[in-house]
């Protein structure tokens, strides 16, 4: 091969390798993008995730819910709405038909970001010994709490990203850390999507493979 042809050859690669690294840094830029608008309920119950969409062997239980108590959205037992507060939505799910097993996956909306850090922080609580690090960070702050409080085979995996708080609690034996941890993500991923102006389609199943 000529001195050119192998110049030729040698730019192109290059350029290649360029285009795939641009390409995977705006693929993680577009994951890790907070979600700073101000959705509508609609857009809250379109993000929330229904059968299908969660890990398997759960099925939605009543559809999706409008949160009507900002006071849901914070620390348990509390009365006081946290601040900044705008509107909120929840899905619960059955394990198999059991109600002995539910979870239940709650978006939260603030204002500002600033607001959603100060509830995140009073939502997740302050049992530091009861806190593990989810095997993926999910979101600009992610946590797995269990057992909070007096509870017995109770998890919650929470995430804050921008202005909005998710949580994905579960209570029973069906429970495991990293299936909510899917749901939280997949959760997310939804909520970037309609941000986005695109339909709600991201599931546990997918996050699961990532």
């Amino acid at each position: 091969m000529s001195r050119k042809g192998t110049a030729a050859a040698l730019a192109a690669l290059l350029g290649v390798t360029v285009l795939t690294s641009c390409s995977s840094d705006n693929s993680e830029g577009d994951a890790d993008k907070p979600v700073t608008k101000q959705l509508s309920q609609g857009e809250i119950s379109q993000a929330l995730p229904g059968t299908g969409d969660v890990i398997s062997g759960w099925e939605s239980y009543k559809g999706k819910r409008v949160t009507k108590e900002a006071s849901y959205c914070t620390a348990s037992g509390s009365t006081v709405a946290p601040e900044g507060w705008v509107r909120g939505g929840s899905a619960w799910f059955t394990h198999d038909g059991s109600t002995n097993d539910m979870m239940d996956v709650s978006v939260c909306l603030y204002d500002t970001a600033q607001h959603s850090k100060a509830a995140y922080a009073a939502w997740r609580g302050g049992e530091a010994d009861k806190e593990q690090d989810l095997g993926k960070p999910v979101g600009e702050e992610s946590v797995l709490v269990t057992n909070p409080g007096r509870s017995e085979d109770s998890l919650s995996a929470f995430s804050r990203s921008g202005n909005v708080n998710i949580r994905v609690k579960i209570d029973g034996t069906a429970g495991d850390s990293t299936g909510a941890q899917d749901v939280l993500a997949a959760t997310l991923k939804r909520l970037q999507q309609v941000q986005d102006g695109e339909r709600a389609t991201a599931t546990a199943a997918e996050q699961a493979k990532q």
